[in-house]
């Protein structure tokens, strides 16, 4: 993944940030990010706070479109990344989960509460907006033999999932998070 000088001076620091986190663990192995600016698309608060031009700088707040998305900065943000990185960048889905793992394994004794996915061929970026999750992640390694991976997320963290690796969360109640696909774009 090559990061073009002109794009990389001018994009914002979160993307910067991003893109250089990318070119570390793209196509090797699970990452997590522990960003020193905010990403001004994802917010906790969904409160309609100041909606600002989003700086980046951490500790801003801002305006929530849903579950704390703002969609005109979220464009910002699939747009930068994608011409920062070259890949294609869009938002696949946001969870909210109303219920622990305690709470859930009591009314269904199959297992916890959280999310569960086999790996597809998709790279996929997991933001945190609310709430903690502990993510296992499980799939090949860098020397092709099994590996397993996990780690715990708390709000605007970012962790990075290889293609072919499958995920499971347990996260705290009303707990939100992003996910967000990453794909070679086709030549």
């Amino acid at each position: 993944m090559d990061m073009p000088d002109e794009g990389r001076d001018r994009a914002a620091p979160h993307l910067r940030e991003l893109a250089l986190f990318l070119s570390v663990h793209l196509d090797r192995a699970p990452g997590v990010l522990w960003p020193e600016y905010d990403n001004p698309a994802f917010r906790a608060d969904g409160d309609g706070g100041r909606d600002g031009a989003g700086d980046g700088s951490a500790g801003g707040s801002g305006a929530g479109g849903e579950g704390g998305v703002r969609p005109a900065q979220l464009a910002r943000f699939t747009g930068g990344l994608a011409a920062l990185t070259g890949l294609s960048v869009r938002l696949e889905r946001l969870e909210r989960l109303e219920r622990s793992a305690a709470a859930a394994a009591e009314s269904d004794p199959a297992g916890p509460a959280g999310t569960g996915e086999t790996g597809g061929r998709e790279h996929l970026l997991i933001h945190q907006i609310a709430g903690a999750g502990t993510w296992r992640l499980a799939g090949p390694g860098e020397d092709g033999l099994p590996a397993s991976f996990q780690c715990r997320l708390l709000p605007g963290e970012v962790l990075y999932v290889p293609a072919r690796w499958s995920r499971r969360a347990e996260c705290t109640p009303r707990a939100r998070y992003a996910v967000i696909t990453l794909r070679s774009r086709a030549v």
